[in-house]
């Protein structure tokens, strides 16, 4: 199917059935065949995203900064992606300044809309008058542009209104629920309608003295949640015992047996009910300490090939702590006391790997892996509770994929 250009271009892309070439010996391919392939891999891409995965920032794309020029305004962006309302991806590969006009008040609310800009013009030869023109672009680069508007946008990133079930009525089970929830959003993707395909992506207004600096009460940006974000909070919910929602408790309270054998009957029912509990609190604990492993040996493997070329010495610190992870890893059981002298023995490697990275990261994700290596050493030596240790080996983690190399720094060789 040639590539229909509004389909990327509506506001309210419609749903159509997608159709793909057929190739067959002695096919004559020609520029709407070659246009037919790539829109039907574009447009199933597009349409997955759009109905599954939603519209705002997948990682990174932070306005770093807004500086007041002669022209207008320079916004300079964190490198990052996300999805725009189309089921688009959008990328900024690099920290990127884009100029926009002055505006006329003193907020603005800036956005990313998808782009294609053409590229590599090459000549045309031309066939007995079939070409319009000598020239042609060869290539065309996915980008995007930044705009603005001066008042707040209707699009904010609502929370949708969700008629939970009454836990306390007696026909209530977990397939009730699941039903339920289904209905309602069916209903939510029925309703929602579009929001317009940019991306909005922060808010600023100028001071008294001529700064611009972020609005505190601005709408809050779009974000697309992955599975393992999600699940991580299920599993964090789950392993909360204090149930800190007070959800209604159904069960009306014990009445006391006055017969010495019905206590004891009693008590030992309260005993298996507490084991029981404490074994499912033992596999979650198990289960969330074992994941943060398998991360930790994940994000600095990654680090360690990222700043191979920069720093070898950099590299060589953050695979060591991959390899003791991965021994970390190895036990059947990882008890509680276990990874918490784990996580004190990583604090060491954590440390010389901040120093060995600070010649070529750029300083502010420097600054932040080493708070929050400090916020870990913290959690372990204050002997904070498992949780609290977990969410700061998390934000290590979390800080580590976030390093921003320096790609200009001279690769330094080890003596």
């Amino acid at each position: 199917m040639p590539r229909d250009d509004t389909y990327s271009d509506s506001d309210t892309p419609a749903l159509s059935q997608f159709q793909k070439n057929r190739f067959f010996k002695g096919k004559l391919m020609t520029p709407r065949d070659m246009e037919a392939e790539q829109a039907y891999h574009a447009e199933r891409l597009h349409t997955i995203n759009r109905f599954l995965n939603g519209k705002g920032i997948v990682h990174g794309i932070e306005i770093q900064s807004v500086t007041e020029t002669d022209d207008g305004l320079d916004v300079t962006l964190t490198p990052g992606l996300a999805l725009d309302g189309n089921g688009r991806p959008i990328v900024v590969e690099q920290v990127t300044t884009k100029s926009v006009p002055m505006p006329a008040d003193d907020e603005v609310y800036f956005f990313l809309e998808f782009t294609e800009a053409a590229m590599e013009t090459i000549p045309v030869p031309d066939t007995e008058g079939a070409v319009d023109d000598d020239t042609a672009p060869n290539r065309a680069v996915e980008s995007f542009t930044l705009t603005y508007h001066e008042t707040e946008p209707d699009e904010v990133a609502a929370v949708p209104d969700v008629d939970i079930p009454n836990l306390q009525v007696d026909n209530f089970d977990p397939q009730t629920l699941r039903e339920a929830l289904s209905e309602q959003y069916q209903q939510y993707q029925s309703s929602r309608g579009s929001s317009g395909p940019a991306v909005f992506v922060g808010a600023f207004e100028r001071t008294p003295d001529g700064n611009w600096v972020p609005i505190d009460d601005a709408p809050a940006r779009p974000v697309v949640f992955d599975s393992e974000y999600l699940f991580g909070v299920l599993v964090d919910h789950v392993a909360d015992t204090d149930n800190p929602h007070r959800t209604p408790v159904t069960k009306e309270p014990m009445d006391v047996p006055e017969d010495v054998d019905e206590i004891m009957d009693a008590l030992e029912g309260l005993q298996a009910q507490v084991e029981t509990l404490q074994d499912d609190r033992r596999s979650l604990t198990r289960y969330v300490m074992r994941k943060t492993i398998k991360d930790r040996i994940r994000f600095f493997e990654e680090l360690a090939d990222r700043v191979q070329e920069q720093s070898g010495e950099a590299s060589q610190i953050a695979r060591s702590i991959v390899d003791r992870s991965r021994e970390n890893l190895q036990a059947v059981r990882v008890r509680e006391e276990d990874y918490e002298k784990q996580l004190d023995n990583l604090i060491a490697p954590l440390v010389e790997l901040g120093d060995c990275l600070e010649p070529v990261t750029t300083e502010e994700s420097l600054e932040d892996y080493l708070r929050a290596v400090s916020n870990l050493q913290s959690a372990v030596e204050e002997d904070r509770s498992l949780l609290d240790q977990v969410d700061a080996h998390d934000e290590v983690c979390e800080a580590a994929d976030s390093l921003e190399v320096l790609l200009d720094v001279v690769p330094v060789t080890n003596k």
